[in-house]
């Protein structure tokens, strides 16, 4: 584990959507940032960068082509939101706690992938005294993945 330090939340999220910007673009999905709040938390860089990219990437390996893949950034309080909502095929309330085990895998997921993302997620939330939350996003069809990490005043 590398130590925590005061870190620019947008930076990183903006980086992990460059690094995915090919493939929504190969999947003809909309990719975007739809809100950016300037937030800042501390935690490990790395790791905080491996759970944007694995949530992004797994909202857009499960969001049929011609959907749409939305990040936001805000501050709620003495909170750091992130979310990361697609128009995919969502996950049905019941099975919403199983999805962070290892290697799960959904039942009907023609989706390349080791099972690993969420579990890895949630692993590097709690690590930063974050919580993660699955949603029914307010538009209807797809999952809205929440993060809320304790947010630090900007200098």
């Amino acid at each position: 584990d590398r130590p925590c330090v005061p870190l620019d939340l947008n930076a990183v999220v903006k980086e992990a959507l460059g690094r995915q910007a090919d493939l929504a673009a190969h999947r003809d999905i909309d990719l975007g940032l739809t809100r950016d709040d300037p937030l800042r938390i501390e935690g490990d860089g790395d790791a905080v960068g491996i759970l944007v990219n694995n949530l992004v990437d797994n909202a857009i390996r499960y969001t049929p082509a011609g959907g749409r893949v939305d990040v936001s950034l805000q501050e709620n309080g003495d909170r750091a939101m992130l979310e990361v909502r697609d128009t995919g095929p969502g996950i049905p309330p019941e099975e919403r706690e199983r999805v962070f085990g290892r290697f799960y895998r959904h039942a009907n997921a023609d989706i390349e992938g080791s099972g690993l993302g969420l579990s890895i997620v949630r692993n590097i939330a709690e690590r930063h005294h974050a919580t993660v939350a699955l949603l029914d996003p307010p538009e209807g069809s797809g999952l809205c993945v929440q993060v809320s990490f304790p947010r630090i005043d900007l200098p």
